[in-house]
């Protein structure tokens, strides 16, 4: 492809405003052979006596351009009568000009830019090839030019046409210089040339101006073309008047809008529907309240009056598409089966009995009501859980829409209630945008993470959340952008959090609390069965009978190969496995069932990465196995006590928190006491006692090892030992007494895993025992006590 730039001028520098040039031609100088390279030009018409800039891109091309400059560097431009890039001789003009290349510049894309001379007029008399390049015979000819008094007239006439034109501003691109090159010119053929480049004539025209032989019939066509211009100044003018006395004294913009609007008006072109109809109707159809409906109809009404070119136009439109847009009485139908439902939650989670029975009592008192306000839900728990997925199947199971926004992160409170519509890019807070999404009045909202809202200047995002999360109140939210409340009553919120001690206390008094303690080795273990693994072999193209887990390799990667409340590294690890034998089935090509135990997990995924304390061997001195909570589940652990000449002083080692530490001491003023009832003599002020929580690495804190820590000051006071088969937990007093603690589940999980037999807890604790799996009580002895006195004649041969 060759492509022209803007033509350059020879005698000065290079500039924003080049125009083409005049060259110093002599033809008789220069012999011009009858075989030249041809090279086809879109756009653009080289005329005789100038220097243009072209861009030389097209193959064709450039093998043309390299044949010139290896000889006489003279080429045959022709233009083409069409863009495309592939041609043939019917495509393009038979008259051209030859042209001598004057300067060649390589450009980085293969590509070249080069100055071409125009020289001598010329027409194709016969192709010679066209492959690498085409070659053509040429007959060279000059304009005729007479220098009679009729050529002369029409010569003056278009230079007067000429610069009545370029002073008139049409073509700001014609500087002063051209006007006066041409009064001082004497050739006919440069001044036609100058002319023809520098009017906004087609393709076509100056074609026809270069195909003509003599200078009279060229001077004659020129002048059509300068009379058509003039013609198409007046009319602009015309326009320009009556435009003028419409606006006034209007911005630019404004003007050239106007001016457009009366040239359509001109030609006759329709205008378009009327927009401000179009709203109403939809207004109308929208099924607003009146009061709100008002409100859009007085907008409307601002809209019609207002200039369609002022800045304010279209924020309000895009304010009233809104609010015709909102779902103000569309609803999705509920057709409320609780079997069903039921059905469906047991489908897409296992366990999570809770949420489930708070779910199917909202949809029993709906059923018998006819109209309930949404409950505002909040599932709090670790990571990996379910909270998010669980949502999506409670929508699933009301028959709902399900919409989620991610609360993580949001420090502004126009995030949450908008911008007002004063801003520049002013937008509806997320809950109007989801609703708006939605297209529903009443679907299943999740605000996920709305324990990570943060605040700082901009506001308090959890505060602007008390009104839609108040179910008294949310019947008339109020958004900035909207300025007309939205019910929210219809809406089932949701939302989830990994912890409650970041969510202000008014907002988490709005909210139904329903934890997720995370799941226990049990559950793991049926959720891998019967979710995650078909699942897996969904994603990765296997079919169920192909790749069979037995029962102990699941368990296997469950407690050695994972440590987390939820499942999502459990999947993370059954996936590792499953790609593996992917890869394994489509290198052999074979069908043949795999089947992986407990021996393969090894090979697939590496040595155990987690280890679990298991319970003592033998009875010790001074040694207890306590019972401790963690995010990811419980965890068994052993107190260690020693004592050692010294000053009295008791020594805490283990990463021990400030509430731990404060229990030791406790546990200690309550050993001393008890010693010296039984009789033991000893004094304190000359040993020093020494309890160590083993793990070092890992912070310990809270008060429920009160009672491991009491027993194994009292069993190295005694000098008797602890039983190995026991494990405890719960939290001492000085007087002795035992109080309540949490996550009991989870510690009775671990304990049992541990192979402890025997576990002392509060007696307050004795409701929690619900929550423990039947399958882990039949194989535990629970003592429930409510002093220190029983828990050591259970714990003490």
């Amino acid at each position: 492809m060759v492509r022209a730039l803007r033509p350059a001028v020879s005698n000065r520098p290079s500039n924003a405003n080049e125009q083409v040039f005049m060259a110093d031609f002599k033809a008789n100088n220069i012999i011009i052979p009858e075989q030249l390279p041809l090279i086809a030009l879109k756009n653009t018409v080289l005329f005789p006596k100038v220097v243009i800039p072209l861009i030389v891109q097209r193959p064709k091309s450039v093998v043309a351009l390299e044949d010139a400059l290896a000889h006489e560097r003279l080429v045959f431009f022709v233009t083409q009568k069409n863009i495309e890039d592939n041609i043939g001789r019917k495509d393009i003009f038979t008259v051209g000009t030859i042209g001598r290349i004057v300067s060649v510049f390589k450009l980085p894309d293969g590509s070249s830019k080069v100055d071409v001379e125009g020289l001598v007029r010329a027409r194709i008399t016969d192709f010679l090839s066209e492959e690498p390049f085409f070659k053509v015979k040429t007959e060279p000819f000059n304009l005729i030019t007479r220098n009679n008094l009729e050529e002369k007239a029409f010569l003056r006439r278009a230079i007067e046409q000429f610069r009545t034109i370029s002073e008139a501003r049409t073509f700001p691109t014609i500087l002063p210089e051209i006007i006066y090159m041409m009064l001082q010119l004497k050739d006919t053929e440069q001044i036609l040339s100058l002319m023809t480049i520098n009017l906004n004539l087609g393709i076509e025209d100056q074609q026809s101006i270069l195909e003509l032989e003599s200078a009279i019939d060229s001077l004659r066509e020129m002048n059509v073309f300068l009379v058509r211009e003039m013609e198409i100044m007046e009319a602009e003018k015309t326009v320009t008047k009556e435009t003028k006395k419409q606006i006034g004294k209007m911005q630019k913009e404004l003007f050239l809008r106007e001016q457009l609007k009366s040239i359509e008006k001109e030609l006759g072109v329709e205008d378009e529907k009327d927009e401000v109809d179009t709203l109403k109707s939809k207004i109308i159809s929208a099924g607003m309240p009146k009061s709100i409906e008002e409100k859009a109809v007085k907008e409307l009404n601002r809209l019609g009056k207002m200039p369609p070119f002022n800045p304010e136009v279209s924020y309000l439109r895009t304010y009233l598409d809104l609010l015709t847009e909102l779902p103000w009485s569309k609803k999705t139908k509920e057709k409320i089966d609780l079997k069903e439902a039921e059905k469906i939650l047991n489908e897409d989670h296992y366990g999570l009995n809770k949420v489930k029975e708070r779910i199917l009592e909202y949809l029993a008192v709906q059923k018998q009501v006819g109209k309930l306000k949404g409950p505002i839900l909040c599932l709090v728990g670790p990571p990996g859980t379910g909270k998010t997925s669980i949502g999506q199947s409670i929508a699933r199971a009301l028959g709902r829409k399900f919409i989620r926004v991610s609360l993580g992160g949001l420090r502004d409170e126009a995030e949450i209630r908008g911008h007002r519509r004063t801003y520049v890019g002013a937008m509806p807070g997320r809950i109007i945008q989801g609703i708006h999404n939605s297209k529903v009045r009443n679907p299943v909202f999740m605000l996920d993470e709305i324990d990570k809202i943060g605040m700082d200047f901009r506001g308090d995002p959890s505060s602007a959340l008390l009104e839609a999360l108040d179910p008294q109140q949310n019947h008339s939210f109020s958004d900035h952008y909207l300025e007309v409340p939205y019910d929210l009553s219809d809406v089932m919120f949701i939302t989830t959090a990994n912890v409650l001690d970041t969510i202000p206390p008014a907002l988490r008094d709005r909210l139904e609390i329903i934890e997720f303690p995370g799941y226990s080795e049990d559950e793991k273990f049926h959720i891998a069965k019967n979710f995650l693994l078909p699942k897996l072999f969904k994603d990765h193209g296997l079919k169920k009978k192909v790749l069979v887990f037995t029962d102990s390799a699941l368990e296997d990667i469950i407690r050695n190969h994972t440590r987390e409340a939820g499942v999502r590294e459990l999947e993370r690890q059954l996936a590792s496995v499953i790609r593996k034998i992917t890869r394994k089935l489509v290198e052999s090509h074979s069908s043949k069932q795999i089947v992986i135990n407990k021996k393969d997990i090894h090979k697939y995924l590496g040595p155990v990465k987690y280890t679990h304390q298991l319970a003592e061997t033998k009875d010790e001195i001074g040694v207890v196995t306590g019972l401790g909570w963690t995010p990811v589940g419980g965890e068994v652990f052993f107190i260690e006590v020693s004592k050692m000449p010294g000053r009295g002083k008791l020594i805490l080692t283990g990463q021990l928190g400030s509430v731990m530490k404060e229990s030791a001491q406790a546990g200690l003023s309550y050993a001393r006491t008890f010693a010296a009832k039984k009789g033991i003599k000893e004094d304190f002020t000359k040993d020093d006692i020494h309890i160590h929580v083993p793990s070092g690495a890992i912070k310990k804190d809270g008060p429920s090892a009160g009672t491991a820590m009491t027993t194994a000051l009292v069993s190295l006071f005694l000098g008797k030992p602890v039983r190995k088969e026991v494990a405890m937990t719960g939290e001492v007093t000085l007087r002795g007494k035992v109080l309540e603690i949490g996550g009991l589940k989870e510690k009775v999980l671990a304990a049992h895993r541990a192979g402890i037999k025997i576990i002392v807890a509060p007696n307050d604790n004795k409701k929690d025992l619900e929550d423990v799996p039947k399958e882990v009580k039949k194989d535990l002895k629970f003592v429930f006590v409510k002093t220190m006195d029983e828990v050591l004649q259970v714990a003490l041969k």
